[in-house]
């Protein structure tokens, strides 16, 4: 069983990986992984070894934790989330953004201490999927009962924490990649999100905020899903 009170620091401290000072923040709602219960102490264990950073270094922990292949030159494919993200990052900079500069990226500075590139998620602990609950084989804590009362629990929290980060360090552009939580990413922004294109977005306290789709959303089309990232690394240049 996981402990409990470094299990609430880490579900209450950690949000996410990379660079405050990044233009851009891309925000998901909870990192995948967690499959087992030696994988949930491990990158727990590592957190607190490393700091109990509420931003952490992507790569060196990634390494800590076993999971070097993503991160050792040369990256032979690129995470499939982190992908169509890094594409558009690498377009907003006016780089090039195929998929060879997305896997040089990755290996190079992608969500790391000082690189200018930032990621959060909602929700603090890794799951192989929305549709897997184990938390509660691996914790005697109600509140990791069900997934629902995780939620109930935990949302309120982390929206307000994610909130006062953005007031903080005031990212010219933050980008919620996946439009089925578009209500909690518009409980963050405090305002409604406009819809144009397939594109919803708002602007508040001198922000660009997006709702995308997921990156691992499938679009119909040749050439569509790459004009679809292309399109968002051009308006996080612009900021519209």
């Amino acid at each position: 069983m996981l402990n409990r009170e470094i299990l609430k620091n880490f579900m209450n401290s950690f949000l996410g990986y990379g660079d405050f000072d990044a233009d851009t923040w891309f925000i998901g709602m909870e990192e995948g992984g967690g499959d087992s219960l030696k994988d949930v102490e491990t990158r727990i264990s590592t957190w607190v070894k490393r700091g109990n950073c509420t931003l952490e270094d992507c790569a060196e922990y990634h390494i800590a934790i076993g999971a070097d292949h993503l991160f050792t030159p040369p990256v032979r494919a690129a995470q499939r989330t982190w992908d169509w993200l890094m594409r558009a990052q690498l377009c907003s900079e006016g780089k090039p953004h195929d998929s060879a500069a997305s896997k040089t990226m990755q290996g190079e500075r992608w969500l790391r201490h000082g690189s200018k590139t930032c990621g959060l998620e909602l929700l603090p602990l890794p799951s192989p999927s929305t549709r897997v609950w184990h938390y509660d084989q691996y914790s005697s804590d109600p509140v990791l009962v069900d997934r629902a009362t995780y939620s109930e629990a935990m949302l309120p929290i982390r929206k307000a924490k994610i909130k006062c980060a953005i007031d903080e360090h005031k990212p010219r552009n933050v980008v919620f990649y996946s439009k089925k939580y578009l209500a909690h990413w518009q409980d963050i922004v405090g305002v409604s999100f406009e819809q144009q294109n397939g594109l919803a977005f708002a602007k508040a306290g001198g922000t660009s905020y997006f709702c995308t789709l997921h990156p691992t959303a499938q679009i119909k089309g040749a050439g569509q899903k790459i004009a679809y990232w292309q399109d968002i690394g051009a308006r996080l240049a612009d900021g519209v």
